[in-house]
């Protein structure tokens, strides 16, 4: 949210303290007995401040460093490269040149002893140009940017499966990931023979509307598909969210937000009746145990890049690492433990040393943010178009959940500590100046917010009649809103934490195939809009009170972020 937060004392004292005693003794030495009550301003009243100790950002005057979306880590390309562009203050520096370069190398490249469960091979292969992943438009074709999270109706992992859906499975550590096994319905239950766990697929139904003013629209709406279960049925009551990979750049700036910046945006209740609460997503650090504000993927349920990377690797490219250790394999996937035993780690090494583990965090984490388009540096202003839509964005208070602004703190250098880059194994990582102290401009306030809707799952064959097992008997989900209907964490259903704006204009510019949304099923940013509801109904409903102009101004302005 754009709360403001006063961090001022009061600018009147009436009737306290000394004050009050020196009224009780008629005057305090002014002699002259009256009874008039005393008065003290503050000569120099402090203005208000908001969650980053700034002046609040004003709705009609954009400051020239908005344009520097990242800080000293932005970046100027704006062709299919936006997004995996190495920031000038890392370049310029041997070291950290270098670490960024074989980190990125490490990002693109297939991984030995991968799986033996899985959902793509490499970290590029679900962030394309480390941008969005996307939807396959045939259902015959696996997803492979796109994962699907699963658990019962509590929230909790399914003793089967797991938390996620891994759709290829190798047979032996020589396989191919282009040639890994697609799911067989029933075909690893007898642990004789591995293949991938289940198969989802998507297809839509269109949802018609129009604006006030009569211009219509069409949305996608999305009904999921799961068939052909190795390992036999999900558990009782299971739920499914699909969610597609975002983009990776801004992780390291995200990261060094000071976490009381981002507490003091929490309104839980509702305190200033604005419809808009926004809920901390509070987490368990997996090296320190440590309770911390989670902040990164869809539910904000990843506290810090290393863990969302090292997380990543676990869980969809079944690489072990210091941080996950284990084999993406459950307790009852006897077929899987038996393929993980062949692969070629010895004791207590892990598929991802501790050194490559930190390479890639470097890199996610210093990868250049763009800059915003439309402001002329010659003239030191801005397309009128973007700041109309600038101003109407705010109006709607779109700002209730995407704060446009914030600075980091002093960015930690890695957990991991400076052996795995260029120093002493005791030896503690230093920060990353690069990423310390900038003024940021992310669109989000990276709290949970409910967006309201519901789901239901059935059991179903092709043909939409009702079944209850066999292999022609379909999980199908489907939706109302944006909800998923997937408890993680402390977010419900129907919570999402807020999505960072920046970088969203270039999202098909970086890869034309990719969409909108956790899901990808608004095919532009306008349709996200429309999807929006819950605690976003009332600025989406101000959206689409505004006249054909206004709108394409707003959408002028995202598309310049």
């Amino acid at each position: 949210m754009n709360k403001s937060v006063n961090l001022t004392s009061p600018t009147a004292l009436v009737l306290t303290g000394f004050t009050f005693l020196c009224l009780f003794i008629s005057g305090c030495g002014g002699g002259s007995g009256s009874n008039t009550p005393v008065v003290i301003t503050d000569p120099d009243p402090q203005p208000e401040l908001d969650h980053s100790g700034l002046t609040p950002i004003e709705t009609d005057v954009i400051e020239s460093s908005e344009y520097l979306a990242g800080g000293d880590v932005t970046t100027f390309k704006t062709d299919d490269g936006a997004f995996e562009t190495t920031p000038s203050i890392i370049d310029d520096d041997f070291t950290d040149a270098s670490l960024f370069v074989q980190g990125d190398h490490l990002f693109r490249t297939a991984h030995d002893d991968s799986g033996p469960l899985m959902n793509s091979s490499t970290c590029q292969s679900c962030h394309i140009n480390d941008g969005r992943g996307e939807i396959p438009t045939d259902i015959t074709e696996a997803f492979e940017s796109t994962l699907v999270k699963i658990a019962d109706s509590l929230g909790n992992e399914d003793p089967i499966y797991g938390d996620q859906i891994q759709t290829f499975g190798k047979q032996t550590t020589d396989t191919s990931f282009r040639n890994a096994n697609l799911p067989v319905f029933g075909g690893s239950i007898n642990g004789d023979e591995l293949f991938g766990e289940a198969y989802t697929y998507v297809e839509y139904e269109e949802v018609s509307g129009s604006y006030p003013d009569s211009t219509t629209y069409s949305l996608r709406k999305p009904v999921y598909k799961t068939k052909d279960m190795s390992f036999g049925d999900f558990v009782d009551g299971v739920q499914f969210s699909v969610r597609m990979a975002p983009s990776v750049f801004g992780t390291g700036l995200l990261n060094a937000i000071p976490e009381d910046n981002i507490l003091a945006l929490v309104d839980e209740h509702d305190a200033d009746s604005d419809g808009i609460s926004g809920k901390a997503s509070m987490v368990t650090h997996a090296i320190t145990g440590e309770t911390i504000l989670g902040r990164f993927a869809y539910k904000a349920q990843t506290p810090s890049v290393l863990q969302q990377s090292a997380g990543a690797y676990r869980g969809d490219i079944g690489l072990t690492n210091s941080l996950f250790v284990e084999e993406s394999c459950t307790d009852a996937q006897i077929a899987c433990q038996t393929v993980a035993e062949q692969e070629g780690q010895m004791g207590e090494e892990y598929d991802v040393s501790i050194r490559e583990l930190a390479l890639v965090e470097f890199y996610t984490r210093v990868l250049g943010v763009p800059a915003r388009r439309g402001y002329n540096t010659t003239t030191q202003t801005w397309d009128t178009e973007i700041s109309q839509g600038r101003a109407l964005f705010f109006e709607a208070n779109c700002i209730g959940c995407h704060t446009p602004r914030h600075v980091t703190g002093e960015a930690a250098g890695s957990l991991l500590g400076e052996i795995p880059l260029i120093g002493d194994p005791d030896e503690a990582a230093e920060p990353i100046e690069a990423l310390s102290n900038q003024t940021i401009y992310p669109y989000t306030d990276l709290l949970l917010h409910d967006m309201g809707g519901s789901c239901e799952v059935t059991r179903e064959t092709d043909e939409g009649l009702s079944c209850s097992e066999g292999e022609e008997c379909m999980y199908v989900q489907r939706c109302e809103g944006l909800a998923d209907g997937l408890i993680q964490g402390l977010a419900t259903g129907t919570e999402w934490k807020t999505p960072a704006l920046w970088g969203i204009g270039l999202v098909q510019t970086v890869n034309a195939d990719s969409t909108f949304l956790h899901d990808g099923r608004a095919r532009t940013i306008e349709e996200a809009i429309l999807w929006h509801g819950g605690e976003a109904q009332t600025s989406k409903d101000n959206y689409m009170q505004l006249d054909s102009t206004e709108r394409a101004q707003l959408l002028a302005f995202l598309a310049s972020l």
